[in-house]
């Protein structure tokens, strides 16, 4: 194939990246800005793709054989060597598919992968539909009808990476919270997920606010990190948790935000072929 060039919407965890873990639903959210990538595949008798996890890496592969992907792909853009390499290029991978059932056959080949990189996943599967998407290790992923836009604010927290999720130290100090305190996560995100049903951002904040707390109760966030997000004039604020994105998240209540956050809207256009 010739190079191409593909618009790649950013997307984001809005409710359980944190406890993919211990087995709670995702949520996840395009916004209404992209990556702009070019795709380029040279001949090659093995498959090469450009992802970093190996895990993620290998499951990618798979699939893309399955689909009759060949070659060796490289894909350049201003996410090059950057955190939001491994899902934009998955998502543009995925884009090359063409397959219509990826939602179907994705879910069997990520039952083993370790929960960063079912975010990873989730999010590249975002940016290739567009909208907002639910998940869960295991089970799937599924497209969450909405007509909810936002808007949504965000701060990224450059330089703030977090490696391992202390989930499973909760679960050893705290034995009998901790099955009480998934299942309360695992309805905070259906709630969430009702919220964006219903377009109901007000509510959506809530469970912002609620899972920030959470997060401090299990040892995900500092008291520093509760308090900032907290005071953002707001209708609900979180704090996005994982390796390769920590972002502040808030729903605005109209007032004057901090001049560091960027004011974005949902996204229902998933990943497209752009000329020039």
């Amino acid at each position: 194939m010739d190079a191409i060039k593909l618009d790649v919407p950013f997307t984001v965890p809005l409710l359980g990246e944190a406890f993919v873990e211990a087995g709670t639903p995702l949520l996840t959210a395009a916004l209404g800005f992209s990556w702009r990538v070019t795709v380029k595949k040279s001949d090659s008798q093995n498959l090469s793709i450009p992802i970093s996890s190996p895990h993620l890496k290998k499951m990618l592969s798979k699939f893309l054989a399955s689909q009759g992907l060949d070659g060796c792909y490289s894909i350049s853009g201003p996410h090059e060597g950057g955190p939001d390499q491994d899902f934009v290029n998955a998502a543009a991978l995925l884009y090359l598919t063409e397959c219509d059932a990826i939602e179907e056959n994705l879910p069997q080949l990520l039952k083993k992968a370790g929960p960063w990189d079912f975010v990873t996943a989730a999010r590249a599967l975002t940016s290739l539909s567009g909208g907002v998407v639910a998940s869960r290790q295991g089970e799937g992923f599924l497209s969450i009808e909405s007509t909810a836009s936002g808007p949504i604010c965000l701060r990224i927290l450059p330089g703030r990476r977090l490696d391992e999720t202390p989930v499973s130290k909760f679960s050893k100090d705290f034995p009998a919270l901790s099955d009480p305190m998934w299942h309360l996560l695992a309805h905070l995100v259906l709630e969430g997920i009702n919220a964006i049903q219903r377009g109901d951002l007000a509510a959506l904040g809530r469970a912002f606010s609620l899972e920030a707390s959470l997060l401090y109760a299990t040892g995900q966030i500092a008291l520093s990190d509760l308090q900032r997000v907290s005071e953002i004039p707001s209708l609900g604020s979180k704090i996005i948790v994982s390796p390769t994105l920590v972002a502040d998240v808030a729903i605005p209540a109209g007032g004057a935000l901090p001049e560091d956050f960027q004011v974005v809207r949902l996204s229902y256009e998933g990943v497209k072929e752009i000329e020039g």
